[in-house]
């Protein structure tokens, strides 16, 4: 009997928060309105999210597979100290384990797809950047170890089958991520071995010629389970919906965990991921012809000839010392080794096509190497201490992290003028890359920050977190014949205020200075300044009384210096511009067993409104509004199926392109929109489990982002089938 029926058995909740019910009735009343919106020519369909809870000092018991919940009673992002979900002072959205399993969110694209409040911008077919709250999300971390990106975007696809959950902490997180940022840290809970032996494998076909086989299996190794070993691998092949678009995957990964004594766990660890992208885009279609007017193409279209491609390799070496002091103290060493390499043949179209003749695009194709290296080393410790009678908390600790980048980029046969757009057939002979002169980039990153924390425990009901970031940032080296030079100290603070009203609710305010360096460059060739700011947050949250349902109310608001704005394509490179400006909003959510066998995660988010210091709106293909939900149901009366669905919703972003000769704005608009999945499973015995889903229901054809000039068409409808294997 699976966990999902286990819980049958529960007695219905005799107590749901009224914030809960509030959540749930904002959320329905919001939906409504949405949808009212959408139904304007749009078809109806939500999608996924999730909301969850905080404490810190043992991950184990945050661990959420094979509880069948859609929540989790820790969480471990925020400041490392031991939190409960009441008790942190920013918001938090968890995706646990079973909902990857049951949704098939087999990537970081589909995953974070489902985050209340979070927009994922597929600007290309393996390039994204991740938004919340109307910013960017500048790093990831795994195991609350950043790994920032050299380049600001995740490359490539990022499975999921190494990771257990992962915690979204909405808005500034200066504290432990080496520099803050607005938006939020997406950080990566690993699996971990366990004692006891367990292994399982999952075959799924889906739509496209679809092929994915995963097997994970964890065991001890040695009598008495002192040293426990994990392996997991997966492997993916098939095609897409797009034209000539096709990828494969391999994912390995094996970690083991070592008890050195009752109190000291060492634990090492490589993960290993290959991925081949057939005809890949880089870039994607123009959206309009030169009056102004949009260009409509069908949903499968691609500008990416049959030689492209686009490989990718992503291998991570790790090592964790943890050791219990006794009396509430621990503490936990990492060293961690990172190698992404990168190899590709790409096809960049580049002008406006006339609405006429269709002539006006120009060719850019480019071969591109890339290597990063990058060196990390984490130390923090957590502890207790007693001042004026009280019990309090503390935290503190150093990260020091080295990342070198060497890139080389061959562009020929350049500005050849190609075909009408009318009669093209999206094909181009490849060039000899090897005939022109090499540009690229050599630059080596380094970033130490030192961080400390206190929680201090005034009264039973009020706590105060109070803590400040030290962060230095320095880089050296040239990308693509420019200086890639950079030398910042700051000092960020952090402050958090959180009253208990009842034993259900907590009243919340927090503030965060705002630090990140940026490399991205101007028209003129010169690095945008740093990202400098202030991040506010207010808040409610209530939960349940057993805690298996929470839900919370937050407004914030960021006021940012010097974001980074794409601009313009210069000499085969994206150019960016500084924009001031300042974002606000409010945000609900609710994750949980709303009753015995139904698992909810949804939220909604409003941006009021992102501008810069004179009031124009600015970053306008940031949806105002989201709405997510995921719910599936243990179905008592056949025991062993469940049936579920999720939807997505966002209104309408649009992108400001420039003008036409007689001077008019040019507007690209994405209109609101509603995506629906559906997903039932059945288990046929406790071995054997067979499931289906189905993405993008009502095949809505909708524009995957607006944050470039260029765009494409996201997913349509697809089906899959899939039997996991258990023992």
């Amino acid at each position: 009997m699976t966990a999902f029926s286990k819980g049958l058995r529960h007695s219905p909740r005799t107590f749901v928060p009224k914030l809960i019910r509030l959540s749930i009735l904002s959320a329905l009343a919001v939906t409504s309105s949405a949808l009212a919106q959408t139904q304007k020519g749009e078809s109806t369909a939500p999608n996924i999210t999730k909301l969850a809870p905080i404490l810190a000092e043992n991950q184990d018991v945050a661990v959420s597979e094979g509880t069948g919940q859609y929540s989790v009673p820790v969480a471990s992002t925020s400041t490392r100290l031991p939190l409960s979900p009441r008790e942190t002072p920013q918001s938090v959205n968890v995706v646990t384990r079973t909902q990857i399993d049951d949704f098939g969110l087999n990537n970081a694209t589909s995953l974070l797809s489902t985050v209340p409040g979070m927009f994922v911008q597929q600007v290309e077919t393996d390039r994204n950047y991740y938004n919340i709250r109307g910013y960017e999300v500048t790093n990831f971390q795994v195991d609350g170890i950043g790994l920032q990106f050299s380049t600001e975007e995740q490359m490539g696809d990022l499975d999921m089958a190494f990771y257990d959950r992962v915690e979204v902490l909405k808005g500034a997180n200066g504290l432990l991520t080496n520099t803050g940022n607005p938006s939020g840290t997406v950080n990566f809970i690993r699996k971990r071995p366990k004692r006891a032996f367990s292994a399982n494998a999952n075959l799924s076909y889906s739509s496209f010629a679809t092929r994915r086989l995963d097997t994970d299996i964890t065991t001890s190794l040695n009598s008495s389970g002192s040293v426990r070993g994990r392996l997991i691998a997966a492997y993916q092949k098939g095609n897409s919906y797009l034209d000539r678009y096709g990828l494969d995957k391999k994912v390995f990964g094996v970690i083991v965990d070592a008890d050195l004594g009752d109190r000291t766990t060492l634990t090492l660890g490589h993960a290993y991921q290959k991925n081949k992208a057939r005809s890949a885009m880089w870039g994607a279609l123009p959206l309009h012809y030169t009056d102004g007017s949009p260009v409509y193409y069908d949903v499968s279209d691609s500008t990416a000839p049959d030689w492209a491609y686009w490989n990718t390799e992503d291998q991570t070496t790790f090592a964790e010392l943890a050791h219990d002091w006794g009396a509430g103290w621990n503490t936990k060493a990492t060293l961690m080794y990172r190698k992404i390499t990168q190899d590709a043949e790409h096809f960049f179209v580049d002008g406006v096509p006339d609405r006429v003749t269709g002539l006006g695009l120009l060719s850019w194709p480019t071969k591109y190497n890339r290597y990063e290296k990058q060196w990390i080393g984490d130390i923090s410790t957590t502890g207790k201490y007693r001042l004026a009678g009280r019990e309090h908390d503390v935290m503190f600790g150093i990260n020091v992290s080295r990342s070198k980048n060497y890139m080389t980029s061959l562009a020929a046969d350049t500005n050849i003028p190609l075909p009408s757009l009318f009669v093209w057939n999206r094909q181009f002979p490849r060039p000899d890359f090897y005939t022109v002169e090499p540009s690229g980039a050599d630059f080596i990153d380094r970033k130490t920050t030192a961080f400390i924390a206190t929680r201090l425990n005034l009264t039973d009901a009020f706590k105060v977190i109070a803590g400040v970031n030290y962060t230095r940032a320095t880089s050296d080296g040239v990308q693509y014949k420019y200086p890639h030079y950079f030398r910042r100290n700051k000092l960020s603070p952090y402050l958090g205020l959180i009253y208990d009203l009842n034993r259900n609710y907590s009243v919340y305010a927090s503030y965060t200075g705002i630090f990140n360096p940026q490399f991205r460059y101007d028209v003129q060739g010169q690095l945008v300044p740093a990202l400098e700011g202030r991040n506010y947050e207010l808040g409610l949250k209530g939960e349940s009384d057993d805690g298996r349902l929470t839900g919370s109310v937050a407004l914030f608001r960021a006021e940012q210096n010097n974001t980074a704005e794409y601009d313009t394509f210069k000499d085969g490179l994206g150019r960016y511009k500084a924009v001031d400006s300042r974002s606000a909003g409010f945000e609900l959510a609710l994750q949980g067993e709303v009753l015995p066998g139904l698992q909810v995660s949804t939220g909604y988010s409003r941006l009021f409104s992102i501008k810069d210091e004179s009031g124009k709106a600015v970053r306008e293909y940031v949806p105002k509004s989201t709405f997510t939900i995921a719910a599936t149901y243990a179905v008592p009366a056949v025991s062993g199926l469940k049936v579920g669905g999720a939807v997505r919703w966002q209104s309408e972003i649009r992108r400001l392109q420039g003008k036409t000769p007689a001077g008019v704005d040019i507007y690209t608009k994405q209109k609101a929109y509603a995506v629906a999945d559906l997903m039932a499973s059945y288990e046929l015995n406790k071995h054997v489990t067979i499931g289906a889903n189905v993405k993008n229901v009502f095949n809505k054809k909708y524009l995957t982002s607006l944050m470039w000039a260029q765009s494409y068409y996201a997913p349509s409808r697809s089906v899959g089938m899939n039997v996991q294997l258990k023992y």
